[in-house]
């Protein structure tokens, strides 16, 4: 028979060797939010299937902490982009140059660069989402929720929110979008990461 004193004990160990599983991070590392391994993969669906098929993005190389990801074109999207991963932070890479595109601190602002979308020089700012977010592919907790502040030209296009889970990676945004006459969702509806 265990005293209650060791249950504790046992509870306590559990739960110590339980922490980090669902952010992909071990002890007294800080979660990553876009896990950038060779071969992740996430597929997205619209909310509202009148809008669209499925589509997947797939890691497909890297070379030290430049990584290429495949993503199916889509208007003015190209297929594959490059990115450089700082762990805490993720900028694009066009023509050479590394412009901001993501910063995972709770808190951090930035001005976004989106040379696909309405580049306008909007600010983006991340802050904890203190809801779960659910979506087909399962329930996220601990997400961040990086929220479109400013936009010097494109008030009336471009993503307004996006929800990033820990060991994940981006599993719901909403963008404004003239098809749809107003907001459209997008969720992740399977993912293989590692």
């Amino acid at each position: 028979m265990i005293s209650i004193d060791a249950r504790a004990g046992l509870v306590v160990l559990l739960g110590l060797a339980l922490a980090g599983c669902d952010d992909g991070t071990g002890p007294g590392d800080d979660p990553v939010y876009l896990p950038l391994t060779i071969g992740n993969a996430w597929t997205y669906a619209p909310e509202d299937a009148r809008f669209g098929e499925p589509f997947t993005w797939r890691v497909t190389d890297r070379s030290a902490d430049t990584v290429t990801v495949d993503r199916p074109p889509a208007g003015s999207h190209p297929g594959p982009v490059r990115l450089l991963d700082r762990r805490r932070a993720v900028d694009l890479l066009t023509d050479g140059d590394a412009v901001p595109f993501y910063r995972f601190d709770g808190g951090a602002s930035w001005v976004h660069r989106d040379p696909w979308e309405c580049d306008d020089g909007a600010t983006y700012v991340a802050v904890p989402e203190p809801d779960p977010v659910t979506t087909p592919a399962g329930t996220f907790r601990d997400c961040l929720r990086i929220e479109r502040r400013t936009s010097a030209t494109c008030t009336d296009a471009g993503t307004m929110y996006e929800w990033w889970a820990p060991g994940v990676g981006l599993v719901r945004w909403e963008e404004l979008n003239f098809y749809a006459g107003g907001p459209l969702a997008f969720r992740l509806v399977a993912y293989d990461v590692d």
